[in-house]
């Protein structure tokens, strides 16, 4: 969400920063899943923290997006969105995830998004379900 008081920390600063007060409890199995607001293409932002640096220190961790492990998708050019901002279909973005530490992925059996037309009347978003066989 937005931070007023201090700029640099709005959405994916405010991840950022939790993941790196929190980095101790990434030793353990971990999920993380959410609206992140945040995807690569929008690095550029002075932030304290941008995308990129939040999916670095994660992978450090052995913790990786399932979607874009289970779909062989590179960050920022992902073929399914997430959110249609202002609920336009051509104003696209892939922006909420669920990444999963390594060993909870190899359990991994599906992942889905909701699509635009079945689900734009209820949200400016697509929900992202994950399932794992544990």
């Amino acid at each position: 969400m937005s931070n007023k008081e201090n700029y640099p920390a709005r959405y994916i600063g405010q991840v950022w920063l939790a993941i790196n007060h929190y980095e101790h409890l990434l030793k353990e199995a971990s999920v993380l899943i959410g609206d992140f607001n945040s995807n690569r293409i929008w690095d550029t932002k002075k932030r304290v923290g941008n995308h990129s640096d939040v999916v670095k220190i994660l992978q450090n961790h052995k913790i990786h997006s399932t979607y874009h492990e289970h779909f062989n998708q590179e960050q920022g050019k992902e073929e399914h969105p997430t959110f249609y901002l202002q609920r336009n279909k051509k104003k696209a973005y892939h922006i909420d995830y669920c990444f999963a530490s390594s060993n909870l992925l190899n359990t991994l059996t599906k992942v889905e998004i909701g699509s635009y037309e079945n689900w734009i009347t209820h949200s400016d978003h697509a929900p992202l379900s994950i399932t794992f066989d544990i």
